[in-house]
């Protein structure tokens, strides 16, 4: 590599990671016909589709300009780390900001979810008990618990964020699920204690998947 010949203290330290194109709807992108567009006008661009997107939301002018950005530049790092190292990403504006499916603000939403039921718990004065109830399943969510330190390992060793990505979007979906099906905070049930901890599990894991992948989370959306 010539940065050997330059640099000869990181020869044999370094690898090149081939990677492809930042492609629109609209097609690629090219400098010669004046089709760009820049980064900072791209993470504007999203942030004015969020700003609309939360505008009848509970929040003060300055919430709504934090949460904008954080939900924005989450979105678009999303985008790109979704997709397997080498290959295009075409980044679609609209898909980006749901807050449903693959995306960047619904695993974001998933922690605020997450994160409120812990909030209101500790209001009630709940205990977490890590034991769990003999009348209570296992679910698939500490099956997937239990795998996220491989995950992370596996995708430090390979170069590959996208495992990280599709962990969390895959842990996203079941908790979804699990909070649609159970109640978690339920005084009168022995297992309400359990579930609050598994709960309080999930969000130490995204939010520590998201930091990884450089995603910030947020408490109110």
């Amino acid at each position: 590599m010539a940065i050997g010949k330059v640099f000869p203290n990181l020869k044999g330290k370094l690898k090149h990671l081939s990677h492809g194109m930042l492609k629109l709807l609209t097609g690629k992108m090219s400098s010669r016909t004046g089709e760009v567009i820049t980064a900072e006008a791209l993470i504007s661009q999203v942030k004015e589709k969020v700003l609309e997107k939360i505008k009848d939301r509970n929040f003060d002018n300055t919430e709504k300009e934090n949460v904008a950005e954080v939900v924005a530049i989450g979105a678009i790092k999303y985008s790109i780390l979704r997709q397997a190292i080498g290959g295009n990403i075409v980044f679609d504006f609209n898909k980006s900001i749901s807050f449903e499916g693959d995306s960047g603000p619904y695993l974001q939403y998933t922690y605020t979810r997450a994160h409120s039921v812990l909030a209101k718990s500790e209001a009630l004065n709940s205990k977490f008990e890590t034991k769990r109830p003999e009348n209570f399943k296992i679910t698939e969510i500490e099956k997937y618990l239990y795998r996220f330190l491989g995950i992370v390992e596996k995708a430090g060793r390979e170069f590959a964020p996208h495992l990280i990505v599709t962990y969390l979007i895959e842990l996203a979906s079941l908790f979804n699920s699990f909070y649609a099906k159970e109640k978690i905070i339920d005084e009168n049930d022995p297992a309400s204690s359990y579930k609050i901890a598994l709960t309080s599990a999930v969000v130490h894991t995204l939010q520590n998947g998201l930091r990884l992948l450089g995603i910030k989370t947020l408490e109110k959306m």
